[in-house]
């Protein structure tokens, strides 16, 4: 059980829920408000020396509504109680402490272990350079958060130099180096201090300035992606082809969707990979994107099925300027974008994530509508 402390962040009441084998952390109150992913099992605020009851409060109640609040208070101050309440706390300590009180209370409004959803964790891989794999799991991830209504974790796997944070227009000051280093002692709450939000709205953990390929094991990758799905409903990797560990390591993966294009020499490579993953992981689980598809191109699509040995799952038109473009913006194509290719990337997103598909003949206005549709 995860609990966060925060107010006066008394050191006698941390050690004290330590001792009973309860995992709680300092931390500040605004900083609880601003975090991501899906919260602890419970948040202990402790108002003793502060000035008067945190308007934060329902804040965190809206940002993590399934995680239990305590109030550690001197008095029961009626008044403030019934306040409290209406804020979303859902119990109220009151002083003399008494330690098994609190973790009394702090059990009885945790959210219980068997009720975390383990989220679901999409791996992406390019047949070969060059063909938009990395334009693909950006825009996978955005639409994610725009259509979930909560942000997605996109996880950049490249040992180093990797794109997803120029294609998202940020300079993250921690990367996946940093969790995969500190592996032993990597936790939901460590993981979130690493992760960089993004002006889309999805989170991101970006691969490295520098080369670190010792840290890349398979058991390291995969204890990091066990602790990004138990924080995220949705988390998304953009994967090199090419690198064995991480290749094993996404195994678990709910799927892994192979992309590529009509290129006789990307279609050899992604023969290959489409096959090895096959193998390892059962076909339902191995899907085929195709990027900048040209209908009538040499190799049509019954072409490309043969050769691959199965369906193509995704089609995305052929846009390359549109692509460029949101690159050097450094934002993901769909967020100020209305083109075909932007929608068939939400299209993709919904079929994945398992959402209702948007209703054809709905009015779009704006990017929220073009997501949300109306009724």
């Amino acid at each position: 059980m995860k609990v966060l402390l925060t107010g006066s962040q008394d050191q006698s009441v941390l050690a004290g829920l330590r001792e009973r084998q309860v995992h709680a952390m300092p931390i500040d109150i605004a900083d609880i408000e601003k975090a991501t992913g899906s919260g602890p099992d419970a948040i202990v605020i402790d108002i003793r020396q502060l000035p008067r009851l945190p308007l934060e409060i329902a804040a965190i109640r809206r940002r993590f509504p399934s995680t239990g609040i305590v109030i550690l208070a001197r008095t029961v101050e009626s008044a403030d109680l019934l306040a409290a309440m209406r804020m979303g706390a859902n119990e109220w300590v009151a002083e003399p402490l008494v330690q098994d009180e609190l973790e009394a209370a702090i059990r009885r409004v945790a959210r219980e272990p068997d009720a975390r959803v383990i989220g679901k964790m999409f791996a992406i891989v390019g047949a070969k350079g060059g063909v938009g794999s990395t334009t693909v799991a950006v825009n996978l991830a955005t639409s994610m958060t725009l259509v979930s209504k909560e942000p997605a974790l996109l996880i950049d796997l490249h040992h180093a130099y990797g794109d997803a944070a120029v294609f998202l227009g940020v300079d993250p000051r921690f990367t996946v180096v940093d969790a995969l280093q500190n592996i032993d002692r990597l936790d939901e709450t460590y993981l979130r201090g690493l992760i960089s939000p993004t002006p889309s709205g999805a989170d991101l953990l970006a691969s490295s300035h520098r080369l670190a390929g010792a840290v890349f094991e398979v058991r390291r990758l995969r204890k990091l992606l066990d602790v990004a799905t138990s924080m995220y409903r949705f988390v998304v990797l953009d994967c090199p082809r090419a690198e064995s560990s991480v290749l094993e390591a996404i195994d678990t993966a709910s799927q892994i969707v192979v992309v590529a294009n009509q290129e006789l020499t990307t279609l050899r490579s992604a023969t290959r990979i489409v096959s090895n993953f096959r193998q390892r992981c059962g076909a339902d689980r191995v899907k085929i994107a195709m990027t900048r598809f040209d209908p009538k191109a040499d190799l049509d699509q019954a072409d490309i099925e043969k050769v691959l040995g199965g369906a193509v799952h995704y089609r995305f038109p052929n846009d390359y300027q549109t692509s460029v473009g949101a690159i050097t913006r450094g934002e993901p194509l769909i967020v100020s974008n209305h083109s075909r290719l932007a929608s068939s990337m939400v299209d993709f997103a919904r079929q994945l994530g398992g959402f209702q598909a948007a209703k054809k003949d709905a009015p779009k206005t704006g990017l929220f509508g073009r997501f949300g549709g109306r009724k």
